[in-house]
């Protein structure tokens, strides 16, 4: 295709250099040849239509599948002069303020709170790994409490079973007859007597022995008197500030 191009364009040279010669070349021309003032996009030869696209660039509309097709043509290129843009004030442009690097002080409380969660992470992944041991000993475990209250339930119903209420009425009644003389309480312990089985409070505190109770028996005498007024006023003067 490019030698045929290249031999018709150079017949369209060559028809065009001898038009300028003779007149009688124009005859011998093919009828459907452009004229020579422009380079044509469509040739003919031999029957055979050749297009050259690339020589005429228009506008391409492009359409896209939409239920109402709109057409979409190219932006024109605008050849205008773009005026000046004033940049403004020049800044100086500063570094970023540094800071040293602050130690951490709550080291320990960090160490504690990630020591917390390894213990919980840990906790359930032991979990997850013996679960089925530590279902077994839940079972076990319900099974032995509720063998032993199975166990205490018979245990009651065989002594409700032994239960003879004439022989309870008898024992409590002999246990109310009887008096204790022996050094041990009932409950195992060696008897002490409390005080007040051995002697009275006027013993004990040396007063006659009466019923009659003074009312009197907490206020001092006049000399008691004298001596706690004057000791009273002996603390005033010592210790306490006058205003």
């Amino acid at each position: 295709l490019t030698a045929v191009l290249s031999r018709r364009c150079a017949q369209l040279v060559g028809s065009t250099q001898a038009t300028s010669s003779s007149p009688l070349v124009l005859s011998q021309l093919p009828t459907n040849a452009p004229p020579p003032s422009r380079v044509p996009d469509v040739f003919d030869i031999e029957h055979l239509r050749i297009s050259l696209p690339t020589l005429k660039r228009d506008n391409i509309i492009h359409t896209f599948p939409t239920i109402v097709p709109t057409p979409i043509i190219d932006p024109v290129i605008s050849n205008g002069i773009i005026g000046r843009v004033d940049q403004g004030e020049l800044r100086e442009i500063k570094m970023p303020s540094y800071s040293p690097p602050v130690a951490v002080y709550a080291a320990p409380r960090l160490l504690t709170i990630r020591r917390k969660k390894m213990k919980k992470h840990k906790r359930r992944k032991r979990y997850d790994r013996d679960w089925s041991k530590y279902q077994k000993y839940h079972r076990e475990k319900k099974l032995k409490a509720e063998r032993e209250y199975e166990k205490r339930m018979k245990s009651h119903l065989a002594e409700l079973e032994a239960f003879n209420p004439e022989n309870y009425v008898r024992e409590t009644i002999e246990a109310s007859k009887k008096v204790w003389q022996k050094e041990l309480a009932p409950t195992g312990r060696k008897l002490y007597p409390h005080w007040s089985r051995l002697m009275t409070l006027e013993e004990l505190y040396g007063l006659p022995k009466s019923d009659y109770i003074d009312k009197r028996s907490g206020i001092p005498s006049e000399e008691d008197a004298q001596k706690i007024s004057q000791l009273r006023e002996k603390y005033k003067k010592e210790f306490k500030k006058e205003n």
